[in-house]
């Protein structure tokens, strides 16, 4: 086994192919998204092997993605997701990184097998454009001297003109620098800056609707998922009820993928943010993160931590905890510090007569300490709803920020405290109970 595989490298060592794609893969924007580059270096170690009847969906899921022998692509679409992100991000690499590179990597659409083929060696180059251009400018010898004269005139003004030009900028610079400076940070309201923070070219940024599969299947088993758990999937693999069910029904539950609408037209709002990155931008489902994302990228986690696990990692940041799991006591927020006129604990009644709840809304570091990550969590729907219009739509966010930005040049991580109300199903206007600057 050792002989065959030192033979298998010794033989993608010298392909001009492979070489081409650990470069690729090495580069920063590749570097940053090990989703990516692990896919990438898959499909084409086994398309130089000559084994492209493997590059199918189903074993590509069951072999880079970890997804169990036999599962249904049809539920579950991390494959052709990451691939449509590949084909994104291999365009903008060659585009924007590749350099000299005499090759070009692409994955065409309904396929998965790597195409290389030589970039165009006749593009026109800056200097041949140059050349060009003087050749077109150049006038017959047989000009008359009177035009000759005049465009030389008209020559040595222009040339005159551009450098009057040159010197005003020059004096003029530092003080426009810091004219412009000043307006820029008077125009770009606390949204902005916050979803400036979020959407980045340099980073990716993950939208993370809730897990409601998994509170369907815990009400099912009434056991707790920790975060190893849910991270390696063993959840899934012995799932036994404690009340009368059907186990192959449950066994089905447990590999479909629900959320709530509340959660996806909040990512399609995002969508239309103008500071959202597409090419750097996606939806995954909760079940579907790695470690690695939460180390790397930027993240909007949606949800409770009964339908995201993930969310227990960020409660050592955080002074405001959501808990709504009965079987650890009432439902409520806890307030770890609280401060003047705080309370040290915010029940939730869902038989309230008058229908309000808590929601939380978070902007902190992510795991790596090199993103950032935005939490919503609500105890239902319509606070969850309340949450990310208030963050959105409205103008309270701004209102409470305006002055912070102000004084900081910039959004500093926070958590907020909301009560909402639920209005037929529906989040109302919400107010700021409490608020926490990091």
């Amino acid at each position: 086994m050792a002989a065959r595989e030192e033979a298998l490298h010794n033989f993608l060592e010298r392909d001009a192919k492979w070489r081409l794609v650990e470069r690729v893969v090495a580069a920063p924007s590749f570097a940053k998204s090990p989703r990516l580059s692990s896919p990438l270096l898959h499909l084409t170690k086994q398309s130089l092997q000559g084994r492209d009847e493997e590059l199918n969906e189903q074993l590509i899921g069951e072999r880079v993605f970890g997804r169990p022998v036999g599962y249904d692509p049809r539920d579950d679409n991390i494959v052709r997701v990451h691939a449509s992100r590949l084909r994104q991000r291999l365009e903008i690499y060659f585009r924007e990184e590749a350099g000299d590179e005499p090759l070009q990597i692409t994955i065409p659409r309904g396929s998965y097998v790597p195409c290389f083929a030589r970039i165009d060696a006749c593009t026109t180059s800056p200097a041949s454009a140059l050349a060009s251009n003087n050749s077109a400018d150049t006038r017959p010898a047989s000009s008359s001297p009177e035009k000759q004269l005049s465009r030389q005139s008209a020559r040595w003004i222009g040339f005159a003109a551009a450098l009057a030009c040159t010197a005003c900028l020059l004096l003029l610079t530092p003080f426009a620098r810091r004219c412009w400076s000043s307006v820029r940070s008077r125009e770009q309201s606390p949204t902005q800056a916050l979803w400036s923070a979020i959407f980045s070219r340099d980073r990716d940024t993950l939208i993370v609707p809730a897990d409601s599969s998994l509170i369907i299947l815990k009400s099912f088993t009434r056991r707790g998922v920790s975060v190893a758990d849910y991270a390696s999937g063993r959840y899934l693999t012995d799932v036994t009820c404690a009340i009368p069910c059907d186990p192959q029904q449950i066994a089905t539950l447990a590999y479909h993928r629900y959320t709530s609408l509340a959660d996806l037209q909040f990512a399609v709002a995002l969508s239309h943010l103008p500071e959202v990155q597409p090419s750097r931008t996606q939806i995954r489902f909760a079940r579907d993160l790695q470690l690695n994302d939460l180390q790397q990228d930027n993240l909007i986690l949606i949800g409770s931590v009964e339908a995201d696990p993930w969310l227990q990692l960020f409660q050592s940041q955080m002074n405001f905890i959501l808990h709504d799991d009965t079987s650890t006591g009432p439902l409520r927020i806890q307030n770890r510090n609280p401060q003047r006129g705080e309370q040290a604990s915010y029940l939730y009644d869902s038989k309230d007569p008058t229908h309000h709840g808590y929601a939380l809304v978070a902007l902190l570091s992510n795991l790596g300490g090199t993103g950032n990550v935005l939490m919503v969590q609500g105890f239902t729907l319509a606070d969850t709803q309340a949450a990310a219009e208030f963050l959105i739509d409205k103008p309270e966010f701004n209102a409470l920020f305006g002055r912070i930005v102000e004084k900081r040049r910039g959004l500093p991580h926070f958590e907020i405290l909301l009560r909402t109300m639920d209005v037929n199903g529906l989040g109302g206007r919400p107010s700021v109970v409490a608020c926490r600057l990091h």
